[in-house]
């Protein structure tokens, strides 16, 4: 029998004799998600459980911890351990507005408008419940950028958290990162955060998107950065042609580093090298317009700025195609009243898989960039504004989507 058959053999049978002991107890009502109203066998402070009722509880958590220890991969759970900082910094936040009191106010239910509206805080960062970022700094700045008037409804990168407790001196994560003082830094980010957080996602990159259906596209890689994933794809997939796009000083060092493996595809033009900024018109032809964690650093009219240019460029080249690979915000599992079917029946979808750790990751765009975490919602409405939208949708088996896109 595998550890798995124990610890189901195990939870059906506690899980019963609780039901069984609750089932006999002075409260009538059955444990509960989500309500407004607590319940008094387990939240009524001044009545404590039965010893049988206290000890299932116990050991079902155990069970329950085994399980989940089990069947999540060691590097996630490095993910989350890695954060916890940035959770304690969100809960900080909750306690510093008062959160809890004011929903309180409004009977134990209210909407995050009717929230966000009452704390007098922007809604879309009042809904991000979980952070991460560069470091322990980055998330003591997090209650202060929350309810600061002149950063609370900000997201532009001159106003993110990273500049007031980590650069401290006004620079942005970019002008901080491309400070050769900062040199260290940059090693750190390329070879560790970048490149740690690259592996975790790489596998579903390559495997969770349709590829070989691009046949021999040019593809254009706008932000392109370190330029890994191209590499990955190009390895994988050779008959692409793939243009790196990015400023000026990125280029510059992408070229000089570029891995001796992929030189002849440089060399028989099937990589290239393009200085671009995609704040301006784009004069590159390709099939395929792709976009891995651009569109997150900026503020909705900066993304309309990027597809605007973007789908001028499309029109030139007939059934070219956007992707975009994002981490998309995901939606709590909220399971009706009504409801008896298990919570996993009502995961939300068009959004990102492995949620908590998902949430978790749309804090470093805010902490580090003061950028814009989105839904899959508000990309449809920023997509179909610019002229475009979505074909296909893809979840990948980590906690980044795929939109695919094509003008409307």
């Amino acid at each position: 029998m595998s550890y798995l058959s124990i610890l189901r053999t195990s939870l059906n049978d506690k899980l019963q004799q609780l039901e069984t002991q609750l089932s006999a107890s002075i409260h009538s009502s059955s444990p509960h998600l989500l309500e407004a109203y607590p319940y008094l066998a387990f939240d009524d402070a001044d009545n404590l459980p039965s010893r049988k009722v206290f000890d299932l509880m116990e050991q079902i958590h155990i069970d329950l911890k085994a399980v989940d220890s089990l069947i999540t991969p060691t590097r996630f759970k490095l993910v989350d351990l890695g954060t916890l900082h940035y959770k304690s910094a969100a809960l900080n936040a909750a306690v510093e507005l008062n959160v809890a009191e004011v929903i309180e106010v409004f009977g134990g239910e209210v909407t995050l408008e009717d929230l966000a509206k009452k704390l007098d805080v922007n809604e879309h960062k009042l809904g991000i419940d979980t952070a991460t970022g560069l470091g322990m700094e980055c998330a003591t700045g997090i209650p202060k950028d929350l309810s600061n008037p002149e950063t609370k409804h900000s997201f532009a990168d001159t106003t993110a958290p990273f500049c007031k407790v980590v650069s401290k001196n006004g620079q942005t994560f970019a002008q901080y990162m491309g400070n050769p003082e900062n040199a260290a830094m940059v090693e750190l980010g390329n070879e560790g955060i970048v490149g740690w957080l690259n592996k975790l996602t790489r596998a579903a990159l390559l495997c969770d998107y349709p590829w070989a259906e691009l046949g021999s596209a040019k593809v254009i890689d706008l932000g392109s950065g370190t330029g890994d994933c191209g590499m990955d794809l190009m390895r994988k997939f050779p008959q692409f042609s793939w243009v790196y796009q990015d400023l000026e000083p990125v280029i510059e060092s992408l070229k000089r580093d570029f891995p001796r493996d992929l030189i002849d595809l440089v060399d028989e033009g099937r990589i290239s090298f393009v200085v671009q900024d995609y704040f301006q018109p784009n004069a590159s032809d390709g099939n395929v317009w792709y976009m891995r964690g651009v569109l997150h650093e900026y503020n909705d009219d900066q993304v309309l700025a990027i597809l605007n240019h973007l789908t001028t460029a499309m029109r030139r080249t007939p059934n070219s195609k956007m992707i975009i690979n994002e981490v998309l915000n995901s939606s709590p599992i909220i399971v009706p009243t009504s409801s008896m079917s298990a919570a996993s029946e009502h995961i939300p979808g068009s959004q990102s898989a492995m949620a908590s750790t998902a949430n978790i990751m749309t804090w470093s765009t805010f902490s580090l960039f003061g950028g814009k975490e989105r839904s899959y919602q508000e990309y449809e409405i920023l997509l179909n504004t610019a002229g475009l939208k979505i074909s296909r949708f893809f979840q990948f088996r980590t906690f980044t989507v795929m939109l695919e896109c094509v003008l409307a």
